[in-house]
């Protein structure tokens, strides 16, 4: 986790320390812990911060970011390779789930890609996310193997191994892993922000 970013990011939207604490519910302190690398955040804590900041939630799991996807992929003015050993990896801590990028991806849009693809596995009683999460743009998950029951605002849905859901974007969702074997998923959608909310 790279939370050290925190200070860059939270200097560059003009919030003091004592303005961030008091938005998202946290002593001064606390926050200044995080910055230095003192203290590491709930997931929870993670979210309020980037949805306060107005970045995604993955810029505090990167590690140093490149915009020369040549380093460790091939880039051509036509296509991008990302071999499977370099794709980047993101472990939720409080969750145990792994999100993997399989498009190339940098924060900081350099790598100048309009759709983000993520291949995500899940072990057997686990969730997606700790809540029910919107992120602002549409997007497609298809279910490579395993059972997904799939909680919405209103809803629920059971999807089998081979199945696909298309999510307009804002619709409120979570998957859980709820059959015996590893469920792997693999969502694409628009670039935009990739911000997410949560209820």
């Amino acid at each position: 986790m790279n939370i050290t970013k925190l200070k860059q990011i939270r200097k560059s939207k003009g919030y003091t320390l004592s303005t961030l604490s008091s938005i998202i519910g946290c002593t001064s302190s606390y926050l200044s812990q995080l910055e230095r690398g003192l203290k590491q955040p709930s997931l929870e804590m993670l979210r309020r911060i980037s949805d306060c900041l107005e970045v995604p939630i993955f810029i505090f799991f990167s590690e140093a970011e490149t915009s020369d996807l040549q380093v460790n992929n091939q880039r051509t003015s036509e296509y991008s390779i990302v071999r499977h050993d370099n794709r980047k990896k993101i472990v939720m801590p409080d969750i145990l789930t792994e999100y993997e990028f399989i498009t190339p991806y940098n924060v900081d849009g350099s790598d100048n890609c309009r759709i983000v693809g993520m291949y995500t596995t899940l072990a057997p009683g686990k969730w997606a996310c700790e809540k029910l999460i919107s992120l602002n743009f549409d997007f497609s998950v298809f279910i490579l193997k395993g059972t997904a029951t799939v909680s919405l605002k209103e809803n629920t849905l059971i999807l089998q191994e081979g199945d696909s859901i298309y999510f307009n974007s804002g619709a409120k969702h979570n998957f859980y892993n709820s059959g015996n074997e590893q469920l792997v998923l693999i969502g694409y959608g628009e670039r935009n922000k990739l911000i997410l909310t949560h209820s």
